[in-house]
């Protein structure tokens, strides 16, 4: 990393230092549910990815899936709780190449934690990929 050279060098940097600081809280406390609503955010291990699956007089070109768990231990019981009460709803995602996109995400009733993401873009998810997911809450009920 550079070092700051001179006086107004130093102030810029410490300038951005703090507003990237509030930048990563804030999108801390963006991806928390929370009284109005909003998201979870966590990362998921890519189990099994498939290739392109063709349907006869689809709308899409191809439909691919994948199968995945928590990639972090923390998250294990957040996901697996997510799973049990959406047993399907829409979600985004972003692959680790940066690329966001969105899909369905369904639990896999017999294998504890483990969900199908399905999705219609042709990106292929790999085995041991990571994504981040961005699952939808409901607001709480006061």
């Amino acid at each position: 990393m550079n070092q700051c050279r001179c006086i107004s060098e130093r102030s810029f940097c410490h300038v951005t230092g703090i507003t990237l600081t509030v930048f990563w809280w804030i999108l801390a406390l963006a991806g928390t549910p929370n009284a109005w609503g909003g998201s979870l955010a966590l990362e998921a291990e890519v189990l099994e990815g498939s290739d392109g699956l063709v349907l006869p007089n689809a709308s899409v070109e191809s439909i691919r899936y994948a199968i995945v768990h928590h990639a972090n231990q923390e998250d294990r019981t957040k996901l697996s709780e997510w799973l049990r009460t959406h047993e399907s709803a829409p979600v985004s995602f972003v692959t680790r190449e940066g690329t966001f996109h969105y899909g369905v995400l369904r639990r896999i009733k017999h294998c504890f934690g483990r969900g199908l993401l399905v999705y219609a873009y042709p990106v292929r998810l790999h085995e041991k990929d990571i994504v981040k997911l961005d699952l939808p809450v409901e607001p709480e009920k006061n």
